[in-house]
């Protein structure tokens, strides 16, 4: 079984939300403790698949995702410049720590290499947990519709 990771931010995650939900797929994840994104409260309807995190530091709900993933989507502007992005360096040294594969991907990556990425992570528990995250909505809009592009091909098995 898949299922989506995210945190309830902008962009990104929002798009592998909405695309997880069109496709029939199980979400999950922890998202900040006050329930809110950069732009005001998580929507209810996004919120109620996920757990508030209680962890302090930076990057709690990330940190968190991090920790119950099977793997990272990392989705950027430019993969190979993933770093230079605001807040995806925390991402990246998140993934090394924890050892969660990483793939960067950007709207030239070919879904069907995502695809054959997310067939060789290791399930556990019965499930393949993907943390789909990247830029928020405020720093890059098409992240959203590149998120539901790679979660709706990962549903369909491409």
């Amino acid at each position: 079984m898949l299922v989506i990771l995210h945190s309830g931010q902008t962009g990104v995650e929002r798009g592998a939300h909405s695309a997880a939900i069109a496709s029939g797929l199980s979400i999950a994840g922890f998202m900040p403790l006050d329930k809110r994104d950069e732009i005001g409260p998580v929507p209810p309807d996004v919120a109620e698949h996920l757990t508030p995190c209680f962890d302090r530091g930076p990057r709690p709900a990330v940190k968190a995702n991090v920790g119950i993933a099977s793997g990272i989507l990392l989705l950027v502007p430019d993969a190979e410049r993933a770093e230079s992005f605001t807040a995806m360096a925390a991402v990246v040294q998140a993934a090394r720590s924890a050892r969660v594969p990483l793939l960067t991907a950007d709207s030239s990556t070919n879904v069907a290499a995502v695809s054959d990425w997310t067939k060789q992570l290791r399930e556990t528990s019965g499930s393949t947990r993907i943390l789909v995250t990247g830029p928020r909505a405020t720093r890059w809009r098409e992240g959203e519709s590149i998120a539901r592009r790679m979660v709706s091909a990962l549903a369909m098995g491409l």
